[in-house]
């Protein structure tokens, strides 16, 4: 599991950005379950206590790093879509161009948005776990939403704030996108076995 990489911030001393460092591989191996203070020391090789010390409970642990998760998932994602649409002929080409689309913009976004690679695989598996966790938690759920129209601007701009059917509203397209993007990206993570809405579900405090 990664331990280091673009979804890390090992230079940050704020303790959300501490403890979401720890909880990736943890996230990635076992899903929301394995979020326990026990789990967590281990990973940072220090005693349960020590981790208890840096938040007021374990949701409040958790909220914290669903939060930090979700704006470093977002700014990498980002950072990959761009590039991806900006230097196409560097990346895999993208899919065919879709019935009454001429330039094949709408396939390109969805292509730019999809992991590429084994490791964005295990971090958009990471990201599912808290998104299926925001369902039983509430201010997870509010960290979810802000990330999620964060990736729905992110689209618009993929698309260049323009219709790319040429007939439909860019709203519509970016729609279509996002359904397309999410539902591809369920289907890669499920087949790695990281997210099941029943693992997700179960929480422990130790």
């Amino acid at each position: 599991m990664p331990t280091s990489g673009p979804m890390f911030s090992r230079t940050s001393p704020a303790k959300s950005n501490l403890a979401t460092d720890l909880a990736i591989p943890l996230l990635a191996q076992g899903g929301w379950p394995a979020l326990t203070l026990r789990n967590m020391a281990r990973e940072g090789n220090v005693t349960p206590q020590a981790i208890a010390a840096w938040f007021p409970s374990v949701r409040d642990m958790r909220v914290a790093i669903a939060r930090t998760y979700g704006e470093r998932w977002l700014r990498e994602r980002g950072h990959q879509a761009r590039r991806r649409m900006r230097f196409p002929h560097i990346y895999q080409p993208p899919p065919p161009p879709a019935v009454g689309v001429p330039d094949g913009l709408l396939p390109r976004a969805v292509f730019a948005l999809l992991p590429a690679t084994w490791l964005e695989e295990v971090f958009d598996g990471v990201w599912l776990s808290v998104v299926e966790a925001s369902r039983w938690d509430e201010v997870i759920s509010s960290s979810v939403g802000a990330v999620e129209d964060g990736e729905r601007r992110l689209v618009s701009e993929l698309l260049g704030g323009q219709p790319g059917l040429g007939r439909a509203p860019l709203e519509h397209d970016v729609d279509l996108v996002l359904a397309t993007v999410r539902g591809l990206r369920a289907a890669l993570v499920a087949q790695r076995g990281e997210v099941t809405s029943a693992s997700a579900g179960r929480t422990s405090a130790m």
